[in-house]
């Protein structure tokens, strides 16, 4: 297991390393040395220069992708003087990082992301241990909601570092991570009204609905407490961040003077999601968002004031007259709400680390919702996916249709229901949405794309130059929330999220399969992003994906490299942006205009 995580963990370094620098380049079978095609058994290298010791490294490929998400077949070989040199996985991350660092124009230290690369790769082998017994129904085609939140054990295929969490201890692992199938109840905090602040989209206060929704599961003695002390309220907590505060000056004092009681883990049993920090139960009336102290990939994951907002304002738009129309013109599309929220307040200064975000909860066990990131993640040890297998079960009820075009079909249905209606939306109303592979969740019908939600009204965006009758029902988007912005900043975001990551990710898990290949599926959306250029001709959006020879893409490990943190940064110094070759790219004059 050792050798496999290994593998992984270097196949997610050096997919972000090589696209994001542009260092590397592919090595076919004719176009290496007897030396290399000994050690290559016919497969193309990707070959990367490290300059700082005169070597190459060669990293043999067992799926080669247009959208740079490759698939190492084994570990690499480092040749120096046309000598083979032997380096541990760890050494060549290192020396790969420092070449970075020599080049930099700014001081840089790659020892944090060394530190963190190793942490990750320990992470994903403890995981790949633990749940090696059910390596082949991470990719079965039938999985509830929790269970896909539950099985991406391999993590972004596109990240350095994807399963580091600073903060976490070996307990905290086996309890709160989805990849271990941890379940946690929330800890709870029982808070005189004046040091709690709150907010709700809906009639009700959300503490109110909390304290009704949870007596079902307190004891008699719990139940007379929260009688005898009607002006307190319940703060619920992660149970890591309930340790984490306690060592809080404030929570003493809180606890000496009575203004607070500690009530220990309560409730409902939930199971962490891709998130992590996001906790769902099929029993609850909500997932549960609490904030995190914890470094997790890129930030720190504590709530902040202005996410609470935009959660409430969302769903006010939604359930709004103006949005029930939105939607009956999207009817594919669906948004996971977060409607309320809860925190501490001491001195009239809302605690960031005690904010717990209320989030809805739609899903029964039955419903096959599952999202992208999950949906195309491969199998550890076989060359499958999950569309594999969601391919099977169709061509079983559809024997008379061919593999390549269940695969173009299934691919055209979700262009139908995702990208469809999300330009609308974009050119309609100024909308856009943070719509990586985890925050998109895919509902599926016989096998096929049926709904697309959202989820993490946090990363909803509103173009200034577009959005504005909107902004004129809810002027506290802007003025509030922060989630206004100009129209070339929103294209940039939108066209790395929505397409350099999740329809990106999508083409090369299916094109893994075998059952067709990337450049067909890349041929598949440039058309349908023509038909939607017809539809919105002054679209800078969709002329810059057909017609710019590079697109916008978001460098996890540059970001990383920076130790920039994405949630408290402003909104221009986040992450590390960086220009790819374009694979959508067509000649103007291609297009016909109706």
């Amino acid at each position: 297991m050792h050798s496999l995580a290994n593998r992984l963990a270097l196949q997610h370094f050096v997919n972000a390393y090589t696209q994001e620098t542009g260092k590397g380049h592919l090595l076919h079978i004719s176009q290496q040395s007897l030396q290399l095609q000994t050690f290559s058994q016919g497969l193309t290298l990707l070959s990367i220069p490290i300059t700082s010791i005169q070597a190459r490294c060669f990293f043999p490929l067992s799926y080669v992708s247009c959208v740079g998400r490759h698939r190492l077949a084994d570990l690499p070989q480092i040749i120096i003087d046309e000598k083979i040199k032997v380096f541990s996985p760890v050494a060549i991350v290192g020396l790969l990082l420092e070449e970075l660092v020599q080049e930099a124009a700014v001081h840089l230290d790659a020892a944090s992301l060394v530190e963190k690369w190793i942490q990750s790769r320990d992470a994903l082998q403890q995981f790949l241990q633990n749940r090696e017994y059910e390596f082949d129904d991470l990719v079965k085609a039938g999985q509830s909601f929790i269970e896909t939140e539950q099985a991406l054990i391999l993590g972004h295929s596109m990240h350095p570092a994807p399963k580091s969490r600073t903060g976490f201890v070996h307990e905290d692992w086996l309890n709160f991570s989805p990849e271990n199938k941890g379940k946690t109840q929330l800890h709870y905090w029982l808070v005189h009204q004046d040091y709690i602040a709150e907010g709700s989209a809906t009639d009700e206060p959300i503490s109110a609905q909390l304290k009704t929704a949870l007596q079902w599961y307190l004891s008699e003695s719990d139940l007379n407490l929260l009688k005898t002390h009607a002006e307190y309220k319940l703060l619920p907590l992660h149970p890591w961040q309930a340790r984490y505060l306690q060592g809080k000056a404030w929570f003493e004092r809180l606890k000496q003077t009575g203004q607070l009681i500690d009530l220990g883990l309560r409730g409902w049993q939930f199971s962490p999601t891709t998130s992590i920090r996001t906790l769902a139960s099929f029993n609850a009336p909500w997932m549960m968002k609490p904030s995190l102290s914890v470094m997790i990939t890129n930030s720190i994951r504590v709530n902040l004031a202005k996410e609470c907002h935009r959660g409430e304002l969302t769903h006010r738009l939604w359930h709004s007259e103006f949005g029930q129309n939105i939607l009956k013109q999207c009817p594919s599309l669906k948004a996971v709400n977060d409607p309320a929220w809860i925190a501490l307040k001491i001195d009239d200064e809302v605690i960031n680390e005690s904010i717990c975000i209320f989030r809805d909860q739609p899903f029964h066990p039955q419903q096959q919702v599952t999202c992208i990131a999950s949906l195309c993640q491969d199998h550890p040890i076989k060359p499958l996916n999950r569309f594999n297998a969601l391919f099977a079960k169709i061509a079983k009820a559809h024997p008379d249709a061919e593999v390549s075009e269940i695969a173009s079909d299934w691919f055209n249905r979700f262009l139908e229901v995702s990208l469809q209606p999300l330009m609308y939306l974009y050119h309609r109303y100024g909308m856009a949405f943070e719509s990586h592979q985890q925050n998109v969740l895919l509902e599926l019908e016989n096998h096929f794309p049926k709904t697309l939600w959202l989820r993490d009204n946090q990363g909803f965006y509103y173009i200034e130059e577009f959005a504005t009758e909107i902004l004129q029902a809810l002027p506290e988007l802007k003025e509030k929330a922060f989630a206004v912005g100009p129209k070339a900043f929103v294209d940039e975001r939108f066209s790395y999220y929505f397409f350099g990551n999740t329809l990106f990710g999508i083409i090369n898990a299916i094109g893994a399969t075998g059952y067709i290949t990337e450049d067909e599926l890349l041929a598949h959306l440039t058309g349908f992003l023509e038909e939607q250029l017809q539809q919105y001709p002054e679209s800078t959006l969709i002329q810059g994906l057909l017609f710019n020879s590079t697109l916008p893409y978001k460098g996890n490990l540059l970001t990383r490299l920076h130790e920039l943190d994405e949630l408290i940064a402003p909104v221009e110094n986040q992450s590390v942006y960086v220009q790819l070759p374009n694979p959508l790219r067509i000649s103007q004059k291609d297009v016909s205009y109706a």
